[in-house]
């Protein structure tokens, strides 16, 4: 009696984490301006595919039943490959220059200016100047960039140049707190003979494009910081213990829900703006940037439609690029059009410098 009892939940628990993993994948199909929640779902697609396959092999083991849930995961074919960087199509490269660019993309949180890495980083500068060195990237997006000259942990525009051999930057500056000021910047090695500022009215946060003259060619480099959830101590508590706070795990949760149901709209509007941009040039792109958004959502789907995602092409593993407790997952990417084909694709972990870890891919130019 009690083992028929634990079939039957076995069998139903199943079917409900079976219909959650399918219901996630809509999440990157319609907008968040219509149905927001549908983006929850596709947050937890980790989560919920785990626990479908391991429930679908238990329930076969104990009710020889598993075709509904086993057609689910058939279904996501596609989804799955976002995150374990499968490209069903190989570039074919014969119509590519045999030169490479390396592009480099890194949400740096203010350098640690703040301390908020814990351990902490001694000698921060010193940390992120080597990283810079030693990845050497012809470009340089950084999101979540600063300038201060009254703090000693904030590497200036001559030292990063100095580490990376960069002789060119741009970026875009707002005063953050009383002499800093932080934005994008764009770094590189070629000459930038044109950058501007993409923002509107519903952006806190600007993106940036420059213009690159690598030889006899010209390159578009988009850098895209989308809307932060903007987390604080009350929601970074449901995920660290570590973190205190006198409110209500109800009220926490409440607080979480409110600020994802404000992001995801706000992401997928600053995403179509920078996507009716990018398909005004005149020159090859490469799109870097922090989307906070998994490959599931439909920020991304949207990038995906029209330009490719340099993981696929050239990588072939799971991983994340949200260094914090937040199980964010891949939020960070790299995108191009078809005048670029990338060859290899690196999610830098030797060491936690942000929390973010910086992605760099390698490319071929038509």
């Amino acid at each position: 009696m009690l083992f028929r009892l634990i079939k039957l939940i076995v069998r139903y628990t199943t079917l409900f984490v079976s219909l959650g993993l399918l219901v996630s994948y809509t999440s990157s199909v319609i907008p968040p301006q219509k149905f927001w929640f549908l983006q929850l779902f596709g947050l937890a697609y980790p989560a919920l595919l785990v626990a479908t396959i391991l429930l679908t092999i238990l329930n076969f083991l104990m009710n020889r039943r598993l075709a509904f849930s086993i057609l689910v995961l058939f279904v996501g074919t596609f989804t799955h490959a976002k995150y374990f960087g499968i490209d069903f199509k190989s570039p074919d490269l014969t119509s590519y220059s045999e030169k490479e660019i390396k592009v480099m993309s890194f949400n740096v949180r203010l350098f640690d200016a703040y301390k908020f890495l814990t351990p902490e980083l001694v000698d921060s500068k010193g940390a992120f100047t080597e990283l810079f060195k030693s990845e050497s990237p012809d470009i340089l997006s950084i999101q979540e960039y600063a300038e201060d000259e009254s703090n000693k942990r904030i590497i200036s525009p001559e030292e990063i140049k100095k580490a990376g051999g960069f002789k060119y930057h741009t970026t875009t500056m707002t005063l953050e707190l009383k002499k800093m000021f932080s934005g994008q910047a764009i770094y590189s090695k070629y000459p930038i003979i044109h950058s501007e500022i993409i923002s509107d009215s519903t952006q806190t946060i600007r993106s940036l494009f420059a213009d690159i003259v690598k030889g006899k060619d010209t390159i578009r480099v988009y850098n895209c910081h989308l809307e932060s959830i903007r987390f604080q101590k009350d929601e970074y508590s449901l995920f660290d213990t570590e973190v205190a706070s006198t409110k209500t795990y109800s009220s926490r949760i409440k607080g979480l829900v409110s600020k994802l149901k404000k992001a995801y709209p706000l992401r997928a509007d600053q995403a179509q703006k920078i996507i009716d941009h990018v398909l005004t040039s005149p020159y090859p792109v490469i799109i870097n940037g922090d989307l906070n958004d998994p490959p599931t959502s439909y920020a991304y789907s949207m990038f995906n439609k029209h330009f490719k995602d340099a993981f696929y092409e050239g990588s072939l593993s799971m991983t994340r690029t949200y260094a914090g407790k937040v199980p964010a997952g891949r939020i960070d990417y790299i995108f191009h059009n078809e005048g670029f084909a990338a060859v290899s694709f690196k999610t830098w972990k030797e060491k936690v410098l942000s929390d973010h870890y910086p992605v760099m891919a390698s490319f071929r130019m038509r």
